[in-house]
């Protein structure tokens, strides 16, 4: 069973992978995922990323939440 930290960091390279982000949007990407950790969802409207990434983890997000509506 992964430990929260491997959760965190399996979930940090996932979405790095997900949102294809350049260096300086990469590092910022970090310090966000570092603050918020596996709720960053919650905080994207304090997140100051490009208009392309914000699209992607929104997109995520949507995705997530209806995976999860469909299992409850």
């Amino acid at each position: 069973m992964p430990t929260e930290n491997q959760e965190l960091k399996q979930f940090k390279d996932l979405l790095i992978k997900l949102t294809e982000p350049n260096e300086s949007e990469k590092e910022i990407l970090n310090l966000y995922l570092e603050q918020y950790g596996l709720n960053l969802f919650d905080h994207l409207y304090l997140v100051d990323l490009s208009l392309p990434i914000l699209e992607k983890l929104d997109a995520i997000r949507i995705l997530i939440t209806a995976r999860k509506e469909e299992l409850q």
